[in-house]
């Protein structure tokens, strides 16, 4: 299960930040001819294959997470002239992935980094070519290689944050620098998690794990975390959460000390109780979520637009504003972000703070259906 997966099954998703109105730049127009992207990632000669975007059918259909479709995200393609797109909405990254293998039709999708490689097992996706989005060279180059397989861009990584503990610093000491606060004694019958095998790793890092590790343990490696956290979660959790507001107000009455949590639980919480959000020194989990390409869209230099105007530097500011989310655009104005949170977050220095050793990406597991076993066993137990 992706990380964002369960919460936004929920009917609570990202769509109550949806808030206020802003007009964006208008984008430039797309180019009319498409051209390849070879093993550097460079623009090649047109192929001749894709005609004019005047040859397009031109209404794209975006199938997006809930909350996805406010037009502030999009708002110079629809500045540039294109049409509304058609909204569908995903429940989970994986569900997308089997409606996509049984058929169903979509030009772009928003999935997590790590699940690229699964798209493209089933030959569902294209890569883009960034020659023809103005704003792709502002973008966090650590962000994109994320998105990058075999030197091309198979994903443009947008929106992007932490996986990491939220803790009540009135009951809890905040000096620990651990995903230790995840499992300790100190917070019995107060933790609470989320429900994803990332829980699983995040045990293992807390114990010393290398977290670039975490994402291929062995057999036996995943059974040792699988029975520590087992008995961690009997002795000391709360419970384990899927709708993050109902998260938000254990937090705030109290009933939750330490929790699994994004960058937004902070920004929702840290005027009303005393909170601190851990990224651990030693590595914090990080996640990049942006828009693929598919690989027989008609729709080929609407996507490219659209991809563009979710790139633009005004979208990210309002992004990490309103949803506490980082954005991959390198030219956000942070003038206009709480102080706060850009030094909680490290958005001073995106590149550095989500580069490894501070902070290890989402990635393809091969074997993730043994850390989802492995992750329900955990959960059946308590």
């Amino acid at each position: 299960m992706g990380q964002l997966d369960a919460v936004l099954g929920n009917p609570a998703t990202r769509r109550t930040f949806l808030k206020g109105t802003g007009v964006l730049a208008a984008s430039g127009i797309l180019a009319a001819c498409r051209k390849n992207v070879d093993e550097s990632g460079a623009a090649a000669a047109p192929t001749g294959s894709i005609g004019p975007i005047e040859d397009e059918p031109g209404v794209l259909h975006a199938h997006e997470w809930a909350g996805y479709d406010a037009k502030w995200l999009y708002q110079d393609y629809l500045d540039a002239g294109y049409p509304q797109p058609k909204f569908s909405f995903l429940v989970n990254t994986e569900g997308a992935l089997a409606k996509t293998a049984a058929g169903f039709d979509w030009d772009v999708t928003h999935p997590e980094s790590g699940y690229i490689q699964d798209y493209l097992n089933m030959g569902a996706l294209q890569p883009w070519d960034t020659s023809l989005m103005p704003n792709f060279k502002h973008l966090n180059p650590v962000i994109e290689a994320s998105g990058q397989i075999d030197g091309k861009q198979y994903e443009i990584g947008l929106d992007w944050g932490y996986s990491a503990p939220l803790i009540r610093t009135d009951h809890l000491d905040a000096t620990l620098d651990s995903y230790s606060y995840l499992f300790t004694d100190d917070a019995a019958g107060h933790i609470s998690w989320f429900d994803t095998p990332w829980i699983l790793q995040m045990a293992a890092i807390a114990q010393g794990m290398d977290p670039g590790h975490s994402f291929e343990m062995t057999d036996t490696e995943l059974e040792d975390m699988k029975n520590y956290t087992i008995e961690k979660g009997q002795k000391n959790l709360y419970n384990i959460w899927v709708n993050y507001q109902d998260m938000w107000d254990d937090v705030q009455t109290g009933n939750v000390w330490a929790t699994y949590a994004w960058p937004d639980a902070y920004v929702a919480l840290k005027d009303k109780v005393d909170v601190a959000y851990i990224r651990p020194s030693g590595g914090t989990l990080a996640w990049v979520e942006g828009l693929v390409l598919r690989s027989d869209t008609e729709n080929y230099h609407h996507a490219h637009a659209f991809a563009d105007a979710w790139s633009a530097a005004t979208v990210g500011t309002r992004l990490i504003s309103s949803w506490g989310y980082g954005h991959a655009n390198l030219e956000v104005d942070l003038s206009k972000i709480d102080p706060d949170v850009v030094k909680v977050f490290g958005l001073d220095d995106p590149e550095k703070n989500l580069s490894e050793p501070q902070s290890y990406l989402d990635r393809y597991q091969a074997n993730r259906n043994a850390y989802n076993r492995a992750w329900n066993e955990v959960k059946a137990s308590l």
